[in-house]
């Protein structure tokens, strides 16, 4: 598989195309203000297709891109199924500073339609199977994405797992119970290559090795 990044301007989200080895389609994983100049030029360099975008979680830093994404790409949307209320008023889910900050960010902001993601649901598109493991904690509908193409696998952790740290869990909808039961969770994920919502990637092992909340 080959993995391209860009970096969206607001809190800095990694937002990523993901293409398997022979393939033109790709999928994007996570949609930040504003990732879609980034992807274009990726989109444009590299040849691409995009079939559809995958949501790690509802947070706005990650999800505010659609509108100019998708006025891009007609493409359908995944999201965790817990976290779909959050597209509908994206600066009111997080703390009053953040909606405060968000104001002029959702200002021609209109909720998009989106696919539920449920744990354990496999999607099939553009050659990648793409494998939702619920992670709650940082939010509610957190989801780990396993990609998986001809016997490769990589896997995106939105906020839950950093390289070196994890999500926060004292934003609304954060649960330090629920976090602890999905880093057990992750620690049972194979050896592979990790790509957070922020920062350097890492590998599970590497993490669970060296990340001091393990």
């Amino acid at each position: 598989m080959d993995v391209f990044v860009t970096r969206a301007e607001f809190l800095e989200v990694n937002c990523y195309a993901v293409r398997a080895e022979g393939h033109d389609d790709c999928i994007f994983v996570d949609s930040g203000f504003d990732c879609a100049p980034g992807l274009a030029e990726i989109v444009d360099e590299e040849n691409l297709v995009p079939r559809a975008i995958f949501l790690t979680h509802g947070h706005p830093d990650h999800i505010l891109g659609l509108t100019n994404v998708l006025a891009r790409w007609n493409v359908p949307v995944y999201l965790g199924d817990t976290d779909r209320y959050r597209l509908d008023k994206p600066a009111e889910t997080l703390s009053p500073q953040f909606a405060q900050m968000l104001q002029p960010l959702v200002k021609d902001w209109s909720a998009p339609e989106v696919k539920a993601l449920i744990d354990a649901q496999t999607v099939e598109v553009a050659g990648l199977t793409v494998t939702a493991v619920a992670a709650p904690g940082h939010t509610e509908g957190s989801t780990l994405l396993r990609v998986q193409a001809d016997g490769e696998e990589i896997i995106f952790t939105g906020d839950v797992v950093f390289a070196g740290a994890i999500g926060r869990v004292d934003l609304p909808g954060g649960d330090a119970s629920a976090m602890a039961e999905s880093l057990q969770a992750f620690a049972t994920l194979p050896d592979v290559p990790i790509y957070p919502g922020h920062g350097p990637g890492s590998r599970v092992g590497h993490e669970l090795a060296t990340n001091p909340f393990f």
